[in-house]
C-alpha cells in the first residue's frame, strides 16, 4: 500500500519537478579544477562549491555507498541548506552527484536539514527536516524524498509527513528512521518546555503515516537545551545513542567546544518502545572526538557488516579561512566503530585508507630535538614509541603557526595545541605497551588517532610548508606516506544525465550546458 501511495504522489509531481533542473545544470557545468582551490583537501570529502556541514544520511543502494550532507552551494557560508550527494564503491574514492534535495517548497523553503537515508522497495528514500523561518522562529516539519535511480530525487506529494511539534516548540528536527521487524521507528531531536534537550519517538506501519509514542529520553538539566542529529544502532549487545548537543557547559578539559558530539550506552526495549535504565547526563555522556572540529556524526552498516561513522570536520562560529575562495569545510575520514569490554567506543580509520598511499616518504627513528621537512600538504604519519613511561611529543611547525601533540606518561593524558585562544584539547589516555599515533594531514585539517582508537582529535589548521620536530623524552619511529586525491566528478554520469534524463523529457531545447 505504501508503494502505491508513493507512486501516485510521484506521478503527480514529476512534471513540476523536471522543469526545475537548476541543480542538474550546475552539476553538469562543474569542472575538476574547482576542487583544487587553496586549502582544498586531497582525500577528505568536501562540497563541489560552497558550504558543507553535517552529514545528513548514509546508506548502501545498489551496492554503492551514498553519502549526503548539508550543503549551501552559493558561497562559503551558512545559508538555506540543500542536501549534497556523493557516491563511492569503496569508501575512499568519491564522485559528486547532483544535489539531492533543494529548499523550494512551502514547508522547506528556508532549508532541508539532516535526517536519514535508507532503501525501501528499491527506492532510495530520504527523510529530512523542512525549515521555515517566521518572525525569527524556526517552524520545522518532517518530510520524504525518493529516487528510483539514486541520482534524481522527487519529494513526496503528501509532505509534510509530520507537521507539528508535540512540545509546541518549533524546532524539532533530524529524523533518525529505522525498521525493526514490521514496525518503523523515528526519533526526533528537540527541546522540552523547560528548555532541556530531549528525543521524541514516533512509530509507523507503512513509513508514511506516523503516530507519536511520547518522549523517549530527556535531559536531567545538565545536557544542553536542544539535541540534534540523533543516531541509534546496536553493537555487540549495546544500543548506542549518539547525540549532537547545544548548550553543555565546559567542565575542565571536557566539553570545550561550542557544541558537543557524544554517546551513551543503553538497551532499547522494542516491545515497550523505550530505553531501559538509560541516563543521559554529563556523567554518562562520552565525547566521540576530543578535537576542536567535530559535529553531527552519523553511522551506517557497511556491506561487510562493519559499523562506520563520519562527521563534520568543522564547528559552529569558527573562522573558515577558505570561505573567501567560495567554499568551506569538509567531512571527517570514515571511521570503523568498535566497542571495548568497558562499553567505550573505539574509532579507527577504515582499513581502505591504505589504498590511498602512493609513496613512502619517511621511515626512520628520530630522537627528541630532531626534525625533518614534511613533503607535501597531504600525508599520513605513523608514530610509534615503545616506551610508555616516557613523555612523547610531535610538533608540526610552519610560518606563523604550529600544532603540538603531547603524551604525558606521569599524568596519563594526551593533548593537542593548535595555538591561539582556547587552542588546547586534552583527554585521559593510558596505553599499555606502546604509544602509537596515526596522524592524517590534509591541506587544512589534522586528525590524530591514538592507540586502538581510544582517543581521537580532529581539528582545522591552515599550514603552509611544514616541518615535523620530535619533542618529549622518547625516541619515535616515524613512517610517512603521501596520499593521493580521492574525490572528483563522474563524467560518465554527467553524460548519462544529459543524454538520457533530459532527452527522456524532451528538454534539450529548454536547457543549455
Amino acid at each position: 500500500m505504501d508503494v502505491f501511495i508513493f507512486l501516485i504522489g510521484l506521478t503527480a509531481v514529476t512534471s513540476e519537478y523536471i522543469n526545475d533542473l537548476s541543480h542538474v545544470e550546475s552539476f553538469l557545468r562543474n569542472k575538476e579544477s574547482s576542487l583544487r582551490k587553496k586549502y582544498r583537501p586531497f582525500y577528505h570529502l568536501t562540497a563541489p562549491d560552497g558550504w558543507i556541514s553535517s552529514p545528513t544520511g548514509l546508506t548502501v543502494f545498489r551496492r554503492k555507498y551514498h553519502l549526503f550532507y548539508q550543503y549551501y552551494p552559493y558561497n562559503g557560508a551558512w545559508g538555506h541548506m540543500s542536501w549534497g550527494h556523493a557516491v563511492s564503491g569503496d569508501l575512499i574514492d568519491w564522485v559528486h552527484y547532483p544535489t539531492a534535495i533543494l529548499p523550494k517548497d512551502y514547508y522547506d523553503k528556508h532549508g532541508c536539514l539532516a535526517g536519514t537515508a535508507l532503501v525501501r522497495n528499491n527506492f532510495l528514500t530520504l527523510f529530512y527536516t523542512g525549515n521555515v523561518l517566521s518572525e525569527n522562529e524556526s517552524i520545522q516539519t518532517q518530510n520524504i524524498a525518493l529516487s528510483g535511480d539514486g541520482a534524481i530525487f522527487q519529494k513526496y506529494l503528501y509532505n509534510p509527513i509530520i507537521r507539528d511539534s508535540p512540545t509546541g516548540i518549533g524546532e524539532i528536527r533530524n529524523p533518525k528512521v529505522w525498521r525493526f521487524r514490521n514496525i518503523w521507528y523515528m526519533v526526533l531531536g528537540t527541546s522540552s518546555r523547560q528548555r532541556h534537550g530531549q528525543l521524541i519517538l514516533y512509530t509507523s506501519n507503512d513509513m508514511f503515516n506516523w503516530k507519536m509514542n511520547g518522549t523517549l529520553v530527556e535531559s536531567y538539566g545538565d545536557m544542553g537545551h536542544i539535541w540534534e542529529s540523533p543516531d541509534i544502532f546496536e553493537l555487540e549487545g549495546h544500543h548506542v545513542l549518539i547525540l549532537s548537543v547545544q548548550g553543555i557547559e565546559a567542565d575542565g578539559f571536557r566539553f570545550r567546544n561550542l557544541y558537543q558530539n557524544g554517546y551513551v550506552n543503553g538497551f532499547f526495549n522494542y516491545r515497550r518502545a523505550r530505553f531501559e535504565d538509560l541516563e543521559v547526563s554529563t556523567a554518562t555522556f562520552h565525547e566521540l572526538d576530543f578535537g576542536h572540529d567535530f559535529y553531527g556524526a552519523k553511522t551506517m552498516r557497511a556491506l561487510d557488516g562493519r559499523r562506520l561513522l563520519v562527521a563534520w570536520l568543522g564547528m559552529w562560529e569558527s573562522n573558515f579561512i577558505e570561505s573567501t575562495a567560495g567554499w568551506a569545510s569538509m567531512l571527517t575520514l570514515f571511521r570503523e566503530v568498535r566497542i571495548n569490554k568497558y562499553g567505550r567506543l573505539l574509532l579507527m580509520p577504515i582499513r581502505e585508507m591504505i589504498e590511498l598511499r602512493t609513496e613512502m616518504l619517511e621511515n626512520a627513528w628520530y630522537s627528541p630535538g630532531e626534525s625533518f621537512d614534511a613533503e607535501g600538504r597531504s600525508f599520513e604519519l605513523i608514530a610509534n614509541s615503545t616506551s610508555v613511561d616516557s613523555d612523547v611529543g610531535l610538533i608540526f611547525e610552519w610560518k606563523d603557526g604550529r600544532y603540538v601533540i603531547g603524551y604525558s606518561a606521569d599524568h596519563e593524558y594526551i593533548m593537542i595545541d593548535r595555538g591561539g585562544i582556547d587552542g588546547v584539547r586534552r583527554a585521559f589516555w593510558s596505553p599499555k605497551s606502546s604509544v602509537n599515533l596515526r596522524i592524517f594531514v590534509d591541506a587544512s585539517s589534522i586528525e590524530v588517532f591514538c592507540g586502538e582508537g581510544e582517543v581521537v582529535f580532529s581539528s582545522r589548521v591552515y599550514p603552509r610548508a611544514m616541518s615535523i620536530r620530535i619533542s618529549g623524552e622518547a625516541q619515535l619511529h616515524l613512517v610517512q606516506y603521501k596520499l593521493r586525491r580521492s574525490a572528483g566528478y563522474d563524467y560518465k554520469l554527467a553524460k548519462g544525465l544529459k543524454e538520457n534524463f533530459l532527452h527522456k523529457y524532451n528538454l534539450y531545447n529548454n536547457v543549455s550546458f
